[in-house]
C-alpha cells in the first residue's frame, strides 16, 4: 500500500512539474529571450498621450426657455467624465455614459443615472442634449404655431350689401357671361351654403 501512495505522489509531482517548470522559466527567461532591438524600441518613451481627447463640439445655440418636457429625449451622453461624490464614495460616469435628463435649471440639465434616486446637475453643454432636443422642439413649435395660424383664420363673413357688390362687380368684369347687367331685375344675397 506504501508503493502505491508513493507512486501517486510521485506522478502528481511530475505532472505539477509539468505545468510549472514552464511558466518558471518563461518568466525568468523573458529579458533573455528579447532582441536588443525589441529592447530599444521599448526604451523609447511615447510621443502620443494615452488619454484620448475629444473633438470639440460646437457650442449649439438655443433658447432654452422654449423647452418644455415633452421635448425632453430619454437619455443624454455625457461628453466629459463625471463624477458623483456621496457619503466618502465618488463614482466616475465616463465620457459617453447615458444619463436619463429631468429637467432644465438655467444652464444646468438636472439628471439621474439609471438604478440610482439622486439627482445630478451638470451643465447642459457638456452633454448632447442640446442637439437631441432641437429638432423635436423645432417640430413642436412648427406644429402650435400651425394650429394657431389655423384657429386665427376664420372664415370671412359678407353683409348683402357686400355680396351684391360682389356680384355686381364680378358681371361688370366679364367674369360672369350667362347676362349682362342690364337683364337683372333684383339684386339680393341668397342664403348662407356653407363651405363644399
Amino acid at each position: 500500500m506504501t508503493n502505491l501512495g508513493t507512486f501517486i505522489m510521485v506522478a502528481a509531482c511530475v505532472g505539477m512539474g509539468y505545468v510549472i517548470e514552464p511558466l518558471f522559466f518563461e518568466l525568468r527567461n523573458t529579458d533573455r529571450n528579447k532582441s536588443k532591438v525589441a529592447k530599444k524600441e521599448t526604451a523609447k518613451p511615447k510621443k502620443k498621450a494615452n488619454k484620448v481627447k475629444s473633438k470639440p463640439v460646437p457650442t449649439i445655440k438655443i433658447d432654452l426657455s422654449l423647452v418644455k418636457p415633452a421635448d425632453f429625449p430619454e437619455t443624454v451622453s455625457l461628453r466629459e467624465t463625471f463624477e458623483i461624490a456621496s457619503d466618502g464614495l465618488t463614482l466616475a460616469l465616463e465620457q459617453g455614459a447615458q444619463v436619463s435628463p429631468i429637467r432644465l435649471e438655467g444652464t444646468d440639465l438636472i439628471f439621474k443615472t439609471k438604478g440610482m434616486t439622486l439627482e445630478h446637475a451638470i451643465d447642459v453643454d457638456q452633454t448632447d442634449f442640446k442637439e437631441l432636443v432641437l429638432p423635436v422642439m423645432n417640430a413642436r413649435i412648427q406644429r402650435e404655431a400651425e394650429m394657431k395660424r389655423i384657429e386665427d383664420a376664420k372664415p370671412v363673413v359678407l353683409d348683402e350689401v357686400a355680396i351684391v357688390s360682389c356680384m355686381q362687380a364680378s358681371v361688370a368684369d366679364g367674369k360672369v357671361t350667362e347676362f349682362k347687367a342690364d337683364q337683372v331685375t333684383e339684386w339680393v344675397a341668397g342664403e348662407d351654403m356653407g363651405y363644399l
